[in-house]
């Protein structure tokens, strides 16, 4: 499959399959694209991503069945992150909820889990309405828009010079409904890379009609020009997250780890008080029960291979755990990655090895973030 820009990054950028996608892993080098969103403003297209309405006086009754968090106490205007999970507590995907209306909803999930949130999301609603008569619609807009991640510090000034003067970007979590140019898009406060910026979502455009898409692309390029603003792949995105400590799905979380496993067990992601959800009794057991493993954050005591996602973790001879993601961060000049480990052995600071070719290589555990949040990220200090 393609994204509406599938020529451009053709033509300026290096192709990769991801996700069943034929998507830019890079257009000039990852670490150039990485430094450019941490100090400036980097583009990405995100269309691979799924894009769903789910509306009608029933909407927020049926979504909150489907995830923990209590979607009643999203606003209007409000977006917000959560779970869908398996029967047994695991994660059938991580996603984002964005409130248009008081009785429509904006869904966005995950590439990988594309077909399987669609399928599942439909045939819950076809289930339910056949004992309770919700009153819902489910659309797939996913062909019919496409979606940019504009991330980094400079994100608001380009931003601020492509929608209407008389417009505000919004705020974290924030979402709002404008133009780009003539092109209709939704704009939400959210990202992918510990950075302040935005997602930017267009509608009516498609593979077969894509001027909405590819003129937002390039009146976002064009204007960003003056911040020194760099199209950025997949390569950067996930060096990007994997500093932030942004797990990724197939990697960090899947159908086998839940929320207390991946230490995202806690308000307002969850609110395990809430009357029922999907999952909700299997996550009750969990948690009166002494965890197996836990999600932690680590960075690499001196160059050299970098952790690797299933190279496994000691303590000395004991093996402790697995790496989930790995990879180089420019920001620390150095290897970091994110793994599972025992939880008698998660303490901050603690040096700890993974093996590569019958040599220990040694890694620290490390809260997230693992760049200094004073200097990098949404909390910096100017």
């Amino acid at each position: 499959m393609q994204t509406q820009l599938y020529a451009w990054h053709a033509e300026n950028g290096d192709i990769v399959d991801f996700a069943g996608f034929q998507m830019p892993v890079m257009y000039t080098s990852i670490i150039e694209e990485h430094m450019a969103v941490r100090n400036a403003v980097g583009l990405f297209d995100v269309s691979h991503m799924g894009r769903m309405w789910i509306q009608g006086k029933d909407s927020e009754k049926f979504l909150n069945a489907l995830v923990p968090r209590d979607l009643s106490k999203t606003n209007i205007g409000r977006a917000s992150y959560t779970f869908m999970l398996n029967e047994l507590g695991g994660f059938r995907d991580d996603l984002v909820f964005e409130r248009i209306e008081e009785n429509k909803w904006l869904l966005v999930w995950n590439a990988g889990n594309y077909e399987k949130i669609l399928h599942w999301i439909k045939l819950l609603s076809v289930l339910i309405n056949d004992f309770s008569k919700l009153e819902i619609e489910i659309i797939n807009i996913s062909p019919s828009s496409a979606m940019y991640a504009l991330q980094g510090p400079k994100a608001e000034a380009v931003l601020k010079r492509v929608i209407p003067e008389n417009a505000s970007p919004p705020s974290s979590w924030n979402i709002l409904q404008t133009t780009i140019g003539s092109c209709d898009v939704i704009v939400s406060g959210t990202g992918y890379t510990g950075e302040s910026g935005y997602e930017i979502i267009v509608f009516n455009t498609s593979n077969e009609e894509n001027t909405n898409a590819v003129n937002v692309w390039m009146k976002l390029l064009v204007e960003g020009k003056q911040f020194n603003i760099k199209p950025c792949g997949l390569g950067a995105r996930d060096s990007l997250r994997l500093e932030a400590g942004y797990h990724l799905y197939g990697n960090d979380i899947s159908e086998s780890i839940n929320p207390l496993e991946a230490d995202l067990f806690f308000p307002p992601f969850i609110h395990i008080n809430k009357s029922s959800f999907i999952g909700k009794p299997q996550l009750e057991i969990l948690k009166e029960k002494p965890l197996q493993k836990i999600r932690v954050g680590l960075i690499s005591m001196k160059r050299g291979p970098s952790p690797r996602s299933g190279l496994k973790l000691f303590q000395g001879e004991k093996e402790i755990g697995v790496i989930s993601s790995g990879g180089f961060s420019p920001i620390l000049n150095i290897g970091i990655g994110m793994g599972y480990i025992l939880p008698e052995y998660n303490i901050e600071n603690e040096i700890i090895q993974f093996q590569v070719r019958n040599k220990m290589h040694e890694v620290k555990i490390q809260k997230y973030p693992l760049y200094d949040p004073d200097m990098y990220g949404k909390s910096r200090k100017d």
